[in-house]
């Protein structure tokens, strides 16, 4: 097992991050700082490639057009192993063993993923929980992530599991508070 940076640095330096507090956070830890056990051949293994898919979906290419499906599941598994990490680092769980086992190459059954847009958030990277749902921002994406039993506060298109209805950038909702999630047990 390794400490390893919740947010890579990368996505820090990409968002300009390195000082940034999670809003709503009582204790005043860095985002940059927030770290999880991991093991180490996942670090430098699924979680490296996965890291560089997310890296391309969201940074490569200007958001607009369809969502194609194959940035649907990147995206998918970079929130839903970023929410697992967040619980974690607050002695949560979020998803269990054999749900994280899952994320080495898929989704684990029952997690629900939603996505959204923020004009002009207040900062390009946070984080918050409630109850069994994880809202991770990333520049002006805002993914809400549901523990399987747990209803996303349907803050967002659903990303996750996966619908055949078409999924535009474009036409992503558009949210004001994205740490503000009501989720309720099924």
């Amino acid at each position: 097992m390794t400490r390893e940076h919740v947010f890579a640095r990368w996505l820090v330096r990409r968002v300009h991050g390195a000082r940034l507090i999670p809003s709503g956070a009582a204790a005043a830890e860095r985002i940059a700082r927030v770290t999880a056990g991991v093991c180490a051949d996942c670090n430098a293994g699924w979680m490296s490639v996965l890291e560089d898919s997310f890296q391309r979906a969201v940074f490569a290419r200007p958001r607009t057009g369809a969502i194609q499906a194959q940035d649907r599941i990147v995206l998918s598994r970079w929130f839903a192993k970023t929410a697992v990490l967040l619980a974690q680092t607050r002695g949560a769980t979020l998803i269990g063993p054999a749900g994280r086992r899952l994320l080495v190459a898929g989704m684990p059954d029952g997690v629900e993923v939603f996505l959204a847009r923020r004009r002009r958030p207040p900062q390009r990277l946070d984080f918050s929980f409630d109850a069994a749902v994880v809202a991770v921002q990333v520049d002006d994406l805002v993914a809400h992530v549901a523990a399987p039993g747990a209803l996303a506060s349907r803050h967002g298109t659903q990303l996750w599991p996966l619908r055949s209805h078409l999924l535009r950038w474009e036409t992503l909702p558009v949210i004001t508070a994205p740490h503000r999630s009501r989720s309720r047990r099924a």
